[in-house]
């Protein structure tokens, strides 16, 4: 009876058609869930190429490869398939020093749990003429760090570099079991050219990501879910607070229905990296303050709130994740009635289910009462939205809320946007009125530059879609945008960049105002925090057969929107630069300066 139960998934290891490792590296891959493999060249892994042309001759299981010329435009475009298809993909580096260019997309892999495949080859260390893959060139010599694993340890589930007594296609197939377990995250295979290039008789044998397993959602117990239900039951003002939840868009709906049977708001919190909730629906921001919460349940939210500004003792917390206590953090301050290390979708079904027996007619009643409240607060605010959109159409110079609201004007519903506008994203989720799960997406992390390259990947995932990227200037340039465009034109993915073009760091003007108002540095300029005037970057979209212009004027923003836009759809990428005041004068204007 158990058998029967159980999958139906064929446990034997399988023969696959192979002459080298390589075969079976890709064979693996392919088997395993990855259609894109992301590769930058190097004098190493010519085995790459080999195999997977090989494997397209041939009808052999192997990804795509994909030809990038810049390792963090790489990475980040296979962190945009994923965001996307829910699915692996992989990349692959030239030795240590593409590893080393894969830069903060390593950092953004690991704290927005992407299960990614991330490969580098090995400087070949054999003797001269002693095997197949062995020295053949100088610069080999000064490619071997003592441990090219240790570069991104801290950032990976697990790390490997492969050696001769390992079945390689076991090896891939383990380590894409371990990145798409929960919780999910990257991994790291380090390929010698010695090992990948050894010779197989004909044919290999392993299992694949399927065969091997890959973990099953837990649900809470009958008691936990009933427990989380009666606190949301009685509660006068719950809410939820997410971050990452909508990773899955069966999530998505499963807290739709959650909220709607008890009347809960969702609050998205500044690290959501994906569209957890209908930015459009009545429940959506409009909760109470923390402070004035009595039940709170946590979903997928690293960091829900600032300690200082979280809610009161007596309030009591529910917190949902597959690890919930954040054992990738080392300094977690945060604190619960109730830590549930469970499947999220699971969990939110079976509050439900628990919730849908308990409600008694007065419960139904005071719930109604607090839907029209939410409902009420959340027309007022559209409708302030809206005069605050019209009110900046007439300011000069040129005013963000009035780009992010122009953006929303050119997005169909099922477009995928992407934002990195940082200082800019409060009014891009404002404004662009996403409601179907999977078409808005943030890096939840600290790192600058990942847009350009995760709208390549989320093109090549979805290329009947718009992908539209805002993002503020200097994350465009963190991004290696030259080399986006490139790889969006050569791959015929083209996306609209629109950027918020204010030549100045967040972080070098309005950090920097708020520590040291009256400070030297404000009195001399804010030195460090500007960068006036910037790169044309419009120009960057022409240099690869794309389109480009630059915009100062309220009414210009739209009609430049629509024209980037249908160059897109005529195959070209598009940049629009939006000149906006610097943030050192939008601090004049404000009298803070």
């Amino acid at each position: 009876m158990i058998k029967e139960s159980a999958a139906s998934v064929d446990k034997n290891w399988r023969e696959y058609p192979a002459e080298e490792w390589s075969d079976a590296l890709v064979a693996a891959m392919k088997l395993g869930g990855i259609d894109n493999l992301y590769f930058v060249s190097g004098t190493e892994l010519g085995f790459y190429q080999e195999a997977c042309a090989k494997a397209a001759e041939l009808g052999r299981p192997a990804p795509q490869l994909r030809t990038m010329v810049h390792e963090g435009v790489a990475l980040n475009a296979a962190l945009g398939e994923i965001m996307v298809t829910g699915k692996p993909a992989a990349a692959a580096a030239h030795v240590d020093v593409g590893l080393l260019n894969y830069g903060a997309g390593i950092h953004t892999a690991f704290r927005c749990n992407y299960p990614v495949l991330i490969t580098s080859g090995t400087g070949p260390r054999a003797y001269q003429g002693s095997m197949p893959g062995a020295r053949d060139n100088g610069i080999q010599w000064v490619q071997e760090p003592r441990d090219q694993g240790e570069i991104l340890r801290q950032y990976t589930k697990a790390d490997h570099r492969l050696e001769h007594q390992d079945n390689p296609g076991l090896m891939v197939s383990r380590l894409l079991q371990i990145a798409v377990s929960e919780p999910q995250g990257p991994v790291y295979m380090a390929l010698p050219r010695e090992s990948a290039t050894l010779p197989l008789p004909g044919k290999t044998r392993f299992p694949t990501m399927e065969q091997l397993g890959v973990a099953r959602p837990v649900a809470p117990t009958d008691e936990d879910a009933r427990t989380v239900a009666r606190w949301l039951i009685e509660a006068d003002n719950p809410i939820i607070c997410t971050a990452r939840s909508g990773r899955i868009s069966a999530t998505v709906e499963a807290l739709v229905r959650l909220s709607e049977l008890l009347g809960l708001p969702v609050n998205d919190n500044r690290l959501s990296n994906s569209l957890n909730f209908p930015h459009i629906h009545p429940h959506y921001g409009t909760g109470p303050a923390l402070k004035n919460a009595d039940a709170v349940l946590v979903i997928e939210s690293p960091v829900p709130w600032l300690p200082a500004d979280g809610p009161t003792p007596e309030a009591v917390v529910a917190w949902i994740e597959q690890d919930p206590v954040q054992s990738r953090y080392k300094t977690m301050e945060f604190q619960a009635d109730l830590w549930l290390p469970v499947d999220t979708t699971a969990a939110l079904d079976a509050i439900f289910e628990a919730a849908t027996h308990m409600l008694s007619a007065s419960d139904r009643s005071r719930i109604e009462e607090r839907k029209a409240r939410l409902d009420r607060r959340k027309q007022e605010m559209r409708a302030a939205a809206e005069q605050e959109a019209q009110q900046a159409r007439g300011r000069n110079p040129l005013d963000r809320r009035w780009v992010s609201y122009q953006i929303s004007q050119i997005l169909e519903p099922d477009a995928i946007l992407l934002d990195d506008a940082l200082s800019n994203s409060d009014y891009m989720r404002i404004f662009s009125n996403r409601s179907q799960p999977g078409t808005y997406f943030k890096r939840n992390s600290s790192t600058g530059g990942w847009g350009s390259g995760a709208a390549v990947g989320a093109k090549i995932a979805a290329p009947d879609r718009d992908v539209v990227l805002a993002s503020g200037d200097g994350f465009f340039m963190f991004g290696s945008p030259l080399e986006a465009l490139w790889a969006a034109s050569y791959h015929k993915a083209p996306f609209l960049s629109v950027i918020f073009t204010n030549r100045s760091y967040s972080t070098g003007v309005n950090t920097l105002h708020n520590i040291y108002p009256e400070g030297t540095a404000a009195q001399t300029g804010y030195v460090g925090g500007t960068f006036d005037p910037p790169p044309d970057f419009g120009k960057l979209a022409e240099t690869v057969g794309g389109y480009g212009e630059t915009v100062s004027e309220a009414d210009e923003v739209g009609p430049a929107l629509k024209r980037g836009l249908d160059a897109v759809h005529n195959g070209a990428p598009a940049v629009i630069s939006v000149w906006l005041p610097t943030l050192v004068e939008e601090l004049q204007m404000a009298g803070r300066h």
